[in-house]
């Protein structure tokens, strides 16, 4: 089996990882809304009612959050839509995530097909590591993703 140019393997790395970043888009929640909760802060909404920048989509990190204004109609304010746009930070980090997962599994099949040498891991590894603690620190920060 030919070798696959590394630039090429790159280029279809990032295209897969924005793929699966597109995906993700399907991981909503709250899963039930559809309409905007009109009680008092602090008070529980009724079934099918979210808040504005509740709900929000994407995986790991949510690049897609419902914000009000910017040409939303109010009749679309506490659900997501097409007039919802994504957070460019968020969906850049989410595509690193899966680029660095698919490179992680590509690596793996190479080095146990005696393709590879364990160097590249001492990169790859940390790389790995830190963004799962950067993707960690946004999802635990929870101020930060609510705007």
């Amino acid at each position: 089996m030919p070798r696959l140019n590394s630039k090429l393997a790159a280029v279809l790395i990032i295209g897969l990882a924005t793929g699966l970043t597109l995906l993700s888009r399907s991981f909503v929640r709250p899963v039930n809304c559809h309409s905007l909760c009109g009680e008092p802060a602090g008070a529980v909404c009724p079934t099918g009612a979210c808040r504005m920048y509740e709900q929000r989509a994407g995986l790991p990190l949510p690049f897609l959050v419902d914000a009000p204004g910017g040409g939303s109609p109010t009749s679309g304010w506490g659900i997501l839509g097409e007039e919802d746009l994504p957070n460019p930070l968020f969906f850049l980090l989410d595509v690193g995530f899966y680029s660095l997962l698919l490179w992680l599994i590509r690596y793996i099949v190479r080095l146990m097909r005696g393709k590879a040498s364990l160097e590249l891991l001492a990169i790859l590894l940390p790389s790995g590591v830190l963004l799962a603690f950067l993707i960690a620190g946004f999802l635990f920060y929870r101020p930060f993703l609510s705007r």
